[in-house]
């Protein structure tokens, strides 16, 4: 008896132990001071975007500003500390920034649960100078209210084909430059499960 009851409290110390690792990596996570460098980006932000087909930036002129004045309230805004040479749609630039916003539409299954109805993304490239060099509005329908009725291109989509991009991407190698803006972060584990990461153009930062 006086053996079990001492494997008892060592399970029970072992426990307790784990739970307080784990309460403390989750306060490192989610307590640490944010990065400076990027305190004007965004993570996450609204996903019920109005888009207007009346109201596209102008490439070469439109400055970021201009566009936050139309569309004020964007899904997620990147910068990259160096610009990154890209070609989109056809032109070349050298891109400093991606703002994007997008809009889900879901609709109810018959019995139970929703599936989506109507995707539309639009991403937005500036240059270090704040201009707009390209934008990409993807824009993607379900006809029917089924999980195996498969997506067609919608009415706003500027995009003729992705014959050249990945299956998973936004833009191309959308994927690679993700990858790229996280390693700049200092921040990037409250974000992520781990802070490996590698980009093609730089050496990751050291995390808080």
């Amino acid at each position: 008896m006086k053996i079990q009851k001492e494997m008892k409290k060592c399970a029970i110390s072992l426990k307790l132990f784990s739970i307080l690792i784990i309460l403390s990596l989750l306060s490192c996570r989610f307590f640490s001071k944010n990065d400076p460098d990027f305190v004007d980006d965004i993570i996450d932000g609204p996903e019920k975007f109005q888009f207007d087909p009346n109201k596209l930036p102008v490439i070469g002129k439109t400055t970021e500003q201009e566009l936050l004045e139309i569309y004020p309230r964007p899904w997620s805004r990147m910068t990259f500390q160096k610009p990154i040479a890209k070609e989109i749609l056809g032109r070349k630039f050298e891109m400093k920034k991606i703002i994007s916003y997008v809009n889900y539409i879901t609709s109810s299954l018959p019995n139970g649960g929703y599936v989506g109805t109507d995707y539309l993304y639009f991403h937005v490239f500036f240059d270090k100078d704040g201009i707009v060099q390209q934008y990409i509005i993807d824009h993607k329908i379900n006809e029917k209210v089924d999980r195996n009725s498969p997506w067609i291109q919608g009415k706003f989509s500027n995009i003729k084909d992705k014959k050249n991009w990945k299956k998973s991407e936004l833009w191309p190698e959308s994927g690679d430059d993700g990858d790229c803006y996280w390693a700049q972060r200092r921040d990037r584990i409250k974000y992520h499960q781990s802070e490996q990461i590698e980009c093609r153009y730089w050496d990751a930062v050291p995390v808080y």
